[in-house]
């Protein structure tokens, strides 16, 4: 497994996935210094040849960069190298009664997800948030921690969704819209709005 960024983002997604028990890991982050080590040594290859030569042993892959768009960025540049996107969740989900694709995916301890999710590329889903029935996530969406988005509702791609969030039924939120932290979201949202 390929973890592509080597920041915050990188190290809470190293921790989740080896706690499943998992070792076959390495990091890639392309602004790194060629070589270098971090978090309990586990090298970090910084050029693509190396990028290219882990995928060959091993495609699957997710990008844990908190930027969506940087994100995206990355994800399109792996798959195009032969990457296939993998989830990578966390074991204690309270529960998860949705199928939830093989899209590169990240989600965090303490999440609850009911049935009919739909999921888009890339997204990341953090500690302690509830996804309620037949909610529409798109691509490259950051849902931040102790989020509540009650069912149906959908989110645009490139959203982002502050902490302690609350979306009611039946709200569309717009592409590339931003939900202020603690905000409580009672109506539709347009593409690019700020709410809260």
């Amino acid at each position: 497994m390929i973890i592509a960024g080597a920041g915050s983002a990188g190290k809470e997604t190293l921790e989740i996935y080896l706690s499943t028990g998992k070792k076959d890991i390495v990091l890639y982050d392309d602004n790194q210094i060629k070589n270098a080590e971090l978090f309990d040594g586990h090298k970090i290859i910084c050029t693509e040849s190396e990028l290219i030569a882990e995928i060959k042993k091993n495609p699957l892959f997710c990008v844990a960069i908190g930027n969506p768009r940087r994100r995206e960025k990355l994800f399109d540049k792996i798959l195009s190298l032969g990457g296939i996107p993998a989830n990578i969740m966390n074991t204690n989900l309270f529960y998860c009664i949705s199928d939830i694709s093989q899209n590169g995916s990240i989600i965090q301890p303490g999440v609850n997800i009911s049935y009919g999710l739909e999921i888009g590329q890339s997204c990341i889903i953090h500690a302690n948030s509830t996804i309620g029935h037949k909610v529409k996530i798109g691509n490259f969406i950051n849902i931040n921690p102790l989020c509540s988005i009650i069912g149906p509702c959908e989110i645009g791609d490139f959203s982002y969704i502050g902490a302690g969030s609350v979306i009611l039924p039946n709200c569309k939120i717009g592409r590339n819209v931003i939900v202020s932290a603690g905000s409580v979201v009672n109506r539709n949202v347009a593409d690019y709005e700020t709410f809260g």
